[in-house]
């Protein structure tokens, strides 16, 4: 339906040539006039159509209207029902009024911020879905929230229409201090027992069957050679020892078990601006129930409409009192202890796990000790400042 009116017409009588020609010299819109089934048809634009009747007749021809079409034509009908129009203007005119307020805030987040985290600091600063757009300072408020979230160093906030893009750039950490002479040592990261020493470079410290506790040091990247020279290198070494590593893992004997009662049942709530409207008459609730919540939420076009459906799925359930005999609880302890082994192994090799199970206040506790074979060796820089000089 085109929106300015068309009227459609055909010469039901006289020369139609020489209508057109007339027509032409005047310098009347004629749209796709030709002949039809019913002799010659056109279109032309309504207010230039009284002034084709009277060249018509002028050129002993008479025109008869086929057709109209146009939005003006539908209102037409509803002249004289004013309410209607009235009802179309104020709804033209909300829509445009809606256009000042805030219906959506995209934010994509990073590895620092979640979307949540900006959206609460925006809020604080009256950037939220509903607000007035005119009374907010975007600049500002963008401003404060980047002072909320320290783990940005960017914040921008870009008004398109009804909604808000937030731009966000994480923070860059400063670059760890370095270590000017290069020179390092390499010390125990964990106790444990040595196996092995592979010094690629500086003096060995410990050897093999030796214990060492956390932070011994294991290759010296300062040292004296044969001639009594003080060298300074950047120690390097492998040093593989026994480790050990404990832990308790636990399970209650007696448990609570949820058993599903009745069929679940479906209430829906109306999203406006951020605030949820029931649709259904609230009641307490006596039976014990787990809420799915999913939101319907229209577009127009690339824009959220800030007018959503929210369901809410509520399961019912009822709690019954389990109880698990030793022996079951025993094989979910050893399942579990299987898998941190397993993890634990990702970087060591496990040469030995011992255990022990107790029964405690009604729990079921399983002790294992980890016997592990790892590379110990941490590199620890040396401050030389003599050097740093030089």
């Amino acid at each position: 339906m085109g929106l300015f009116p068309i009227v459609e017409f055909r010469v039901a009588k006289g020369d139609p040539q020489g209508f057109l020609d007339a027509a032409r010299r005047q310098g009347m819109p004629l749209r796709r006039f030709g002949r039809g089934q019913q002799g010659y048809r056109g279109e032309i634009p309504l207010r230039h159509y009284p002034a084709l009747a009277r060249l018509a007749r002028e050129n002993q021809a008479l025109l008869r209207v086929k057709g109209r079409r146009g939005i003006w034509f539908h209102l037409r009908k509803y002249r004289k029902r004013l309410g209607f129009l009235a009802g179309i203007a104020l709804f033209l005119g909300g829509l445009l009024f809606s256009q000042c307020f805030l219906w959506a805030i995209d934010v994509e987040p990073t590895e620092r911020v979640t979307a949540q985290q900006v959206l609460d600091a925006l809020k604080g600063q009256g950037v939220s879905i509903g607000a007035f757009l005119p009374g907010v300072d975007l600049e500002k408020a963008a401003m404060r929230a980047r002072t909320e979230l320290p783990g940005l160093s960017f914040l921008a906030l870009n008004r398109i229409g009804s909604r808000i893009q937030v731009e966000l750039a994480d923070a860059v950490d400063p670059p760890e201090p370095k270590n000017p002479s290069g020179v390092c040592n390499v010390v125990a990261e964990k106790p444990g027992i040595i196996r092995s020493v592979e010094a690629y470079s500086g003096q060995q410290m410990v050897k093999p069957g030796q214990s060492v506790g956390e932070g011994t040091l294991l290759v010296s990247g300062v040292f004296e050679n044969k001639d009594g020279k003080i060298l300074y290198v950047h120690a390097g070494a492998k040093v593989m020892a026994e480790t050990e590593i404990s832990r308790t893992f636990s399970i209650p004997l007696s448990y609570t078990e949820k058993i599903p009662a009745g069929e679940p049942e479906t209430y829906y709530r109306v999203d406006l601006f951020g605030r949820k409207w029931p649709l259904f008459l609230a009641k307490k609730e006596d039976r014990l129930y787990e809420s799915s919540f999913s939101m319907f939420e229209p577009k127009l076009g690339p824009v959220k409409i800030p007018i959503g459906v929210e369901k809410e799925t509520r399961s019912f359930y009822e709690e019954v009192e389990m109880t698990r005999t030793e022996e079951e609880a025993m094989a979910l302890l050893e399942h579990m202890a299987e898998v941190y082994g397993e993890e634990l192994s990702e970087d060591a090799q496990v040469l030995k796990v011992e255990k022990s199970a107790r029964v405690s206040e009604g729990k079921m506790e399983l002790d294992v000790a980890y016997t592990l074979l790892e590379d110990i060796a941490r590199p620890q820089p040396v401050d030389t400042p003599e050097l740093t000089e030089n």
